[in-house]
């Protein structure tokens, strides 16, 4: 049990890491690039983490004997946190638009709302930073927790049902 705690969290410092290197490829607000975003090469490698953070959760879950009342209580918590979490991170997107608005007035002396729009939307490299930061790494944290006690309950009460038969 102890390798799964220890590659849970090399796996969630891996993680980090990503998070982190995604973030810092974020161009300055105001300026402008044709060269798409390359962030885009190393953003998909979260997905297998995420699957792979799961299962360790689950495998620490099922050797700790952690009631249902436990799981239920938690899974209410980090739905309040993810909640939290995102109105906070749409939040900090309406703030940066306001950044590069401020920055392109500098730069060119006007901004076009419906190009600030643009570029902070979809998978546009000006919003690097706001899909990968510290608050969406907890919020990523949290719900491969949200998965595995999920599964776990599932799990849990479809032996039960099956004992019962």
């Amino acid at each position: 049990m102890k390798i799964a705690k220890i590659t849970l969290f090399v796996v969630s410092i891996l993680a980090l890491g990503v998070f982190l290197l995604v973030n810092q490829m974020t161009p300055f607000p105001g300026t402008s690039s044709g060269n798409g975003n390359p962030a885009l090469l190393i953003a998909w490698i979260p997905i297998p983490l995420l699957i792979f953070m799961v299962i360790l959760w689950v495998r620490i879950f099922r050797v700790h004997s952690i009631s249902n009342t436990v799981f239920i209580i938690s899974i209410v918590g980090i739905l309040v946190h993810l909640t939290v979490a995102f109105f906070y991170q749409k939040n900090e997107l309406n703030e940066y638009r306001q950044v590069i608005k401020d920055a392109l007035i500098k730069r060119n002396g006007v901004a076009d709302a419906e190009y600030i729009q643009s570029i902070t939307s979809g998978l546009s490299f000006h919003v690097n930073n706001q899909y990968f930061n510290i608050n969406t790494y907890f919020m990523f944290v949290t719900f491969s927790i949200l998965v595995a006690i999920v599964y776990t309950l599932w799990d849990h009460w479809e032996k039960k049902g099956e004992i019962q038969k």
